[in-house]
Order: C-alpha cells, then sequence, then structure tokens
C-alpha cells in the first residue's frame, strides 16, 4: 500500500519499497524538510468525495489520511532508538493489564533515570485500599463538565470518609481508581472528592496549595477524552492504527506514525480545554494521559506512547516532542529572554474556559510561583505581568472579543482585567526591541486575592506622549481609528482592548482617591462602559518599542491607547497600537529634541 504515497525529501525524488517490491519515483511534489532525516508521507491528490483515504493491511480496514491537503504520516529514521519497530499487541480495553505494565515501566525508567522528574502530602486524597500511615499518591486531572459529578460537601464527610463504595464512582473516576490499584497505588487525589466543595475555607486553602499537590505526586493521571464524569477514555481506539508500520526508503528503513494522533489526544483534547487543568498539567513532573486513541506517558524528559513505547524521537522539528516539551515547566531556565516563555503561558491560558471567572487569577496561581521561583524573581511578580518585563511586556492585545470586568480584577495594563472567554496575542521578542519609556515606580495594592498575590495596581511611567483623535468609521461600519493630531496622515494599526459584539468599546473607573487605593477599589470603583466616539476625555498614544528600521516590518513602532477622563489625574490602557512611523517624519534620534518625555500614572 506504500505505492498509494508520494515521498518527499529536500525536493528530489525517492524509491518507495515495501516487501521488496520497489514502487515508482515520485518528483511532482514538494514540502520542506522537517529534518535532515525526517520526511513527510502524503498521498496523491484525490476528489473531494474521497478525502478519507483507507487502505487494507492484514485483513483490518484502517484509516491512515485524514484531509487530501495535510500530510498525516510521519516517517522517522530506524538509526534513532526509539523508531526500532517492535512486535506489539495493542490491548484491546483499558481494564487490560498489559496498559498498567506499560505505564509502570515508563514510571520506573523515570524515576530512575530522570533528573529533570524527582519529586522533592496534600491535606487529603482519596485511599483506594485499606488505608495506612503514609504513602505515595497519584493526581487526577478531569473535566467535571456539565454532568453532576460526585463531590464532597459539609453534609456527606463523614459518610464519604467511612466509606465509599467504589462502583458509586462516575466512569472516569472508576477507571483512574483502577488503574492506580493495577499499577499498585492505592492513594488518588481527586479534587472533587479531596475539597469541601461547599466551605469557602478549606477551597481557598487546598486552591492556593494546588502546586504542591501537583508537583509532590509521584504522577499526574488525565482523564483527556471525557469532557465530563460521565465519559470514557479510548472512544476513537483502532488497533490497526497503533501496530508499527516500516518502509524502506532508498535502501533506509523508517517508521510511520499517524500524526494526528498526538493532536486528537493531547493538544486538542477536551481537558486541556478546561482552565484549571493548564497548570496542573504544567506543574506535575509526570502524567499518564487517558486519550481517545491510546495511552500516553509525559514527563519533562520523554513523551511515550503505545506506537512509541520507548518515546518519540526528538529530531529538531520533530513536531511531537517540540510541542510536548512546552508543556512542562522546566527545572530551571536556560533563555535569556523569560518574557517570550512567559507570554506563552499567558496565551495558552487565556484560551482555557472557567465555570466561575472568580478563579481566573488562583486557577494560575501554581504556575505564577512556579515560573517565578525557578528564575528567582516571584518578588516581582504583579498582576499577570513581571516587574522585570515591564514596560515591554505591556505590548499584548486581544484577538477576541473581550471585556473587563465590572468588578476591580486587575490594572487596565493587565490582561487580569479583562473578563469572560478571550484570548491574549503577545509578541516575542520584545526586551530586544528599543525602548523609549522607562517605569519609575510600580505601587501595589495591599489587598491580595486568594493566590497571596496583589490584584491591581499602579504603574507611573515616564515617555513619550502623543495626543490622539478618535475617527469614527463610515456609516454602517463598526471600525473606527485614531489620528494623530499633528499628523493626520501617519499610518496606524489599532487594536482596541475590549469589545461588545462587533464594536469596539472602552472602560474607565470612576475618580479614584489617590490616597486610599485599596478600600475605593474593594467599596467605591465604578466602571463607565462607552463607544470611543462618545468619550469626553483625552486619548493619548504612549510610545513604548522601536522594532526597528527594517524594510519588511510594515509597523514598525509599538505603544498603548491611554485615556484621561474629565477631572482625573490618572489615564487607563483602552488599546495597543502600532505606527508606520514618528510623525513628521522625524527619526528616533530626534526625539528628545522635539518632545519632552512625561509621566503618566495608569490604573
Amino acid at each position: 500500500w506504500a505505492s498509494a504515497y508520494k515521498v518527499i525529501k529536500n525536493t528530489k525524488s525517492h524509491t518507495v519499497v515495501r516487501d521488496g517490491i520497489t514502487h515508482a519515483n515520485c518528483d511532482d511534489a514538494f514540502l520542506p524538510p522537517l529534518a535532515d532525516d525526517a520526511l513527510w508521507m502524503r498521498q496523491p491528490a484525490m476528489p473531494p468525495n474521497n478525502r478519507h483515504w483507507r487502505v487494507t493491511k492484514h485483513g483490518a480496514s484502517s484509516q491512515i489520511w485524514d484531509t487530501d491537503d495535510i500530510p498525516c504520516n510521519m516517517a522517522f529514521p530506524h538509526k534513532d532508538p526509539s523508531c526500532i519497530v517492535q512486535p506489539y499487541v495493542p490491548a484491546s480495553s483499558i481494564d487490560d493489564p498489559a496498559l498498567a505494565e506499560l505505564a509502570s515501566a515508563w514510571l520506573k525508567t523515570c524515576c530512575d533515570t530522570h533528573e529533570d522528574c524527582q519529586i522533592l502530602d496534600p491535606a487529603l486524597v482519596l485511599t483506594a485500599a485499606e488505608p495506612s500511615s503514609s504513602g505515595p499518591y497519584v493526581a487526577f486531572s478531569h473535566c467535571w463538565g456539565k454532568a453532576d459529578a460526585m463531590k464532597l460537601l459539609c453534609g456527606n464527610l463523614a459518610q464519604l470518609c467511612a466509606k465509599l463504595d467504589l462502583q458509586q464512582l462516575p466512569n472516569t473516576y472508576q477507571e483512574a481508581v483502577h488503574l492506580c490499584l493495577q499499577m499498585g497505588f492505592h492513594y488518588i487525589w481527586i479534587d472533587s472528592l479531596c475539597i469541601i466543595q461547599d466551605c469557602d475555607e478549606d477551597w481557598a486553602r487546598e486552591a492556593k496549595d494546588m502546586k504542591l499537590v501537583y508537583e509532590h505526586a509521584a504522577f499526574n493521571l488525565c482523564s483527556a477524552t471525557a469532557s465530563d464524569s460521565t465519559g470514557r477514555s479510548f472512544i476513537a481506539r483502532d488497533p490497526n492504527l497503533l501496530r508499527p508500520e516500516s518502509i524502506t526508503i532508498q535502501g533506509q528503513n523508517f517508521q510511520l506514525v499517524h500524526q494526528n494522533l498526538f493532536n486528537e489526544d493531547i493538544i486538542y483534547c477536551p481537558l486541556r480545554s478546561r482552565a484549571w487543568v493548564y497548570q496542573e498539567w504544567y506543574l506535575s513532573k509526570r502524567s499518564l494521559i487517558l486519550g481517545s486513541h491510546q495511552l500516553w506517558w509525559h514527563c519533562r524528559q520523554q513523551l511515550a506512547c503505545e506506537v512509541r513505547p520507548t518515546g518519540v524521537p526528538k529530531v529538531p522539528g520533530g513536531g511531537w516532542w517540540e510541542e510536548a516539551r512546552t508543556l512542562k515547566e522546566a527545572t530551571t531556565s536556560t533563555h535569556s529572554d523569560d518574557l517570550n516563555e512567559w507570554n506563552g503561558r499567558i496565551e495558552g491560558y487565556t484560551r482555557t474556559n472557567l465555570t466561575r471567572e472568580t478563579d481566573r487569577l488562583i486557577a494560575f496561581s501554581g504556575i505564577v510561583q512556579s515560573f517565578g521561583q525557578s528564575r528567582g524573581i516571584i518578588h516581582e511578580y504583579v498582576a499577570g505581568l513581571w516587574r522585570c518585563h515591564l514596560p515591554a511586556a505591556l505590548c499584548w492585545r486581544t484577538i477576541t472579543h473581550a471585556q473587563r470586568s465590572a468588578v476591580y480584577a486587575g490594572p487596565s495594563w493587565s490582561w487580569t482585567s479583562l473578563a469572560g472567554g478571550f484570548h491574549i496575542h503577545t509578541y516575542s521578542n520584545l526586551l530586544r526591541e528599543s525602548c523609549y519609556a522607562s517605569v519609575e515606580r510600580i505601587s501595589p495594592f495591599c489587598n491580595k486575592g486568594m493566590d497571596g498575590f496583589s490584584v491591581g495596581g499602579v504603574i507611573n511611567i515616564s515617555g513619550y506622549l502623543f495626543e490622539i483623535n478618535y475617527v469614527h468609521g463610515a456609516e454602517n461600519s463598526t471600525n473606527g481609528s485614531f489620528s494623530v493630531a499633528e499628523d493626520p496622515n501617519l499610518g496606524v494599526q489599532l487594536f482596541l482592548d475590549e469589545h461588545a459584539e462587533d464594536d469596539g468599546i472602552m472602560s474607565h473607573l470612576s475618580e479614584p482617591d489617590l490616597g486610599g487605593f485599596d478600600h475605593w477599589v474593594r467599596n467605591e470603583a465604578v466602571r463607565k462602559v462607552m463607544h470611543p466616539k462618545d468619550a469626553r476625555g483625552q486619548f493619548f498614544f504612549l510610545l513604548l518599542l522601536d522594532r526597528g528600521d527594517v524594510s519588511y516590518f510594515r509597523f514598525r513602532f509599538r505603544g498603548l491607547v491611554l485615556y484621561q477622563p474629565l477631572e482625573q489625574q490618572t489615564f487607563y490602557r483602552v488599546g495597543y497600537m502600532n505606527w508606520k512611523r514618528l510623525p513628521q517624519g522625524i527619526s528616533p534620534y530626534q526625539l528628545s529634541a522635539q518632545y519632552s518625555r512625561r509621566a503618566v500614572l495608569i490604573l
């Protein structure tokens, strides 16, 4: 069946050999190579009504192609130890002891040989056997979904602590407990059963310590496929996709694997859409993942699965490992630009969903603690950003409809001020760009959130401030922009932070009490929402960064759109904006001669 494919490598033709039969060369397709020894396999173009191509092997039908445009099978050279084809008979169900044996082997290898994965006890765990004084435990990650999951409440605490019939547990819990027992673990931590859900005090205490729960677990067991506790794992399991295939290309052996297994089981699984799970997966040194297709192992030094029991190849551009390694926190940072890494955490987290909006910061606190401690900057955290990254870190924008929280949740200059489902887009290598503003002072509020960090603060920035005017879009258009008062033809690119339906909006708080911010925020602050065309105050552009005089950058200068309400000394961020050039065509070297720096207080 290999003749159904085109082999693409460095734009040259290659001969495909299977079972001693040589197939014709293919040279009419091209895809940039993944690496020196990695290849893509792609079938010839087919009619739209035959997008799903099935090939028969060993008498069984197996889907190995998803679309006629995207390659779905990667080939890796056999000289990589992880690519040696080994006989494998996939387990028929999740209850098969062979799966527990495979998982135990992964765990033993990690414990014995992976220095980065060593574990250095939460208050309450669920025991799946006769209770003992102590022992290692497994932390369980799952989707609550819309189903009425079993919960620990004040009213049933005594009953559940005395005895819990495992047959009463929902499907995902039973799968987890059964696998743990097969692997020899007698303790499991399940949030819904180990935190008293209707006790605010217990919930706040455990939520704040979530980092410790997942960092100290033997491993994190992830029910990745089930959208709620009634679901089951391996729902798309096809044993034919889990049997390794080998081909020979011009005398060199390669192994095929279905590329979409990783995306469907891990990257786009229902579990990773849950905000709490984002940090659970990230903080756990080891994860055992129950996917829709197969069982996976993911730790700081290895990604393995039933198809790749000894680990996926770590070739540059190999795809799976390159993407998987960013899902775990490293023990220490080896990157000079931590802002890129932090921005990646923000972008990933804001793409997840929360049941309770009030959980947005506490569900992220474990990542804050881990990131800050590993880099020695934990004392510099303030409202979703790090002082050492400012002012460059202020260059973010929303890419979906977002609005600021009606109740104060964070300063306007931080993404933590936003509420509801929203996505944040950040930029790479911001710390390498020339900066024209400086942070004079940050005054965090004294009152702290459940995560123990200040919920907000005021930032005092000194820089070049340009007066701008809002220009409403044409009739029946929801798009508007800003023009620079002294240079109306200056090209700009505007991104307002907030949107209502398809229309850009803005907001600010009522006049603050500069002498008592904390009391004012808790008791008196009122958010005012409006369309920019209805604003009575003044808009400004605060110049922050210069990307450099490079021709392929359409917009060179980055900055914030600030709004100063009438009769207020404070400013509010309402958007992010790029400029093609500076007013009147002046060069950056002429800024200090043409303009005076000004200090602004952004709330």
